[in-house]
């Protein structure tokens, strides 16, 4: 689930948060689609924290650990 621009997304919203998906789409200079795409499927995952609309990354680190 993490990509490179979904890595920059989170270290934005990690960085200064966001009021909305377009705000956020501005400040990264991304499609607006695009965004909310890659922000659906980070909340989905507990990445991304909404609340009140304001969109944010509170985690100061991200760890994954994979089992095969």
């Amino acid at each position: 689930a993490i990509t490179p621009k979904r890595l920059e997304l989170l270290r934005e919203l990690h960085k200064s948060g966001a009021d909305s998906v377009m705000a956020l789409a501005r400040a990264l200079s991304r499609d607006y689609k695009r965004v909310h795409a890659d922000v659906a499927v980070l909340e989905a995952a507990g990445l991304v924290v909404r609340e009140g609309g304001r969109l944010t990354a509170p985690w100061d680190a991200v760890s994954a650990e994979v089992a095969l």
